[in-house]
């Protein structure tokens, strides 16, 4: 199924709203969706978490009495199940809206450790919280007839339903990636730079690229993994893992995160700011995108992160926007928290590979070297 012909059955149903977070399955469908709606006919708003897409969404229902369409992955229904609970839910608002949920982790075909659970749990899920849900197939006629019935329901009834995408529905689309502004450099030459900086200090990295290439970076040099805790699922809690060492250790502490992580918990900056961990130094790479998902837009572009982290407490910010501000760089005495942001251009090498250690072995060596340090 072409991204486009979707973009076509959500025209024709007059599902003409869509919110939500990214994943890697629907690439090809989002990339047919202009960033803001205009020329298609199908408004898009970017949500930094899917529980955020919800409340978006019922607004949207609010002000038109229309259904909305929300995308996630499915481990996106754990930040969803609180509005879709309290708020949408027939025993309380009671409002339609069309979730567009993929199968990530789907029982008998490979994934990624971080979504084996979710994986396993998602169509029961789905059933606990009393959502309807059908399957889309490349077959246009098969996933166009599934899409009224869940219309359907959802005006009738007045609720949530699902249309739950598994991998390799969509062909490639003619159009071009999502692309944000350029930046320093690629991600993989900052993150070179600032292990070398950061030495043996622990590091506590965010999901997606940003640990896969600095596993890669360890291994190219026969570096130790060990003072690396590499967060593969579980986006957004970087920090807020630091933080729960920061405070138990005098030892300096990194976090090396993304704009559309930070985005998706920002709350947790508050609480950095608050309790005011001198020895922790909080480094974003900003380019704008979700990178591992298509390269779709953050909403990072008006956000001004020097302000933002002062605000909330953080005691010394810098911004580097250029490779002598990069080299400059000094965390001998952070004086923390410490807020870095480092501004990325888009783009990983296509052969770049994925840790080869499971996570729980991650998370012994870490603990191991943490520890002993203490």
């Amino acid at each position: 199924m072409q991204g486009s012909e979707l973009v076509e059955i959500l025209r024709q149903n007059k599902l003409l709203f869509l919110t939500g977070v990214p994943c890697s399955y629907l690439k090809n469908f989002l990339n047919c969706v202009a960033d803001d709606g205009s020329g298609d006919g199908v408004r898009h708003v970017k949500a930094t978490s899917e529980g955020e897409a919800i409340g978006i969404a019922a607004g949207y229902h609010l002000a038109t009495g229309r259904t909305p369409v929300v995308y996630m992955q499915n481990s996106g229904l754990g930040n969803a199940i609180n509005p879709l609970t309290s708020l949408m839910d027939r025993v309380v608002y009671s409002m339609p809206a069309i979730l567009f949920v993929t199968w990530r982790g789907e029982p008998g075909h490979p994934d990624e450790p971080q979504h084996k659970k979710m994986g396993e749990v998602t169509i029961e899920l789905l059933k606990i919280l009393g959502i309807p849900y059908e399957f889309a197939d490349q077959d246009v006629e098969k996933t166009k007839s599934a899409i009224t019935k869940l219309m359907n329901i959802a005006t009738q009834k007045s609720q949530p339903v699902a249309l739950i995408f598994k991998s390799g529905l969509f062909e490639k689309t003619d159009r071009p990636v999502l692309k944000t502004r350029s930046g320093l450099t690629c991600r993989e030459q900052i993150l070179e730079l600032l292990l070398e900086k950061i030495g043996a200090c622990p590091v506590v990295a965010t999901t997606g690229k940003t640990s896969r290439e600095i596993f890669e970076i360890r291994s190219k040099n026969n570096q130790s993994h060990q003072s690396d805790f590499l967060t593969v699922g579980s986006m957004g809690c970087a920090a807020g893992i630091a933080l729960g060492v920061a405070l138990q250790t005098k030892d300096k502490i990194f976090i090396i995160d993304g704009d559309g992580a930070v985005l998706m918990k920002m709350g947790t900056l508050a609480t950095v700011g608050y309790y005011q961990p001198k020895n922790l130094v909080h480094i974003i790479i900003d380019n704008g995108a979700y990178e591992s998902t298509g390269g779709q837009l953050t909403v990072s572009a008006t956000l001004r992160w020097g302000q933002l982290l002062k605000s909330v407490g953080y005691k010394k910010v810098l911004i580097v926007k250029t490779k002598k501000q990069l080299a400059a760089l000094d965390f001998e005495r952070p004086d923390g928290p410490m807020g870095v942001v480092i501004s990325s251009a888009v783009g990983s090498r296509p052969d770049l590979g994925r840790p080869s250690v499971s996570p729980v072995a991650n998370k012994n060596e870490f603990m191991k070297f943490i520890q002993e340090k203490n």
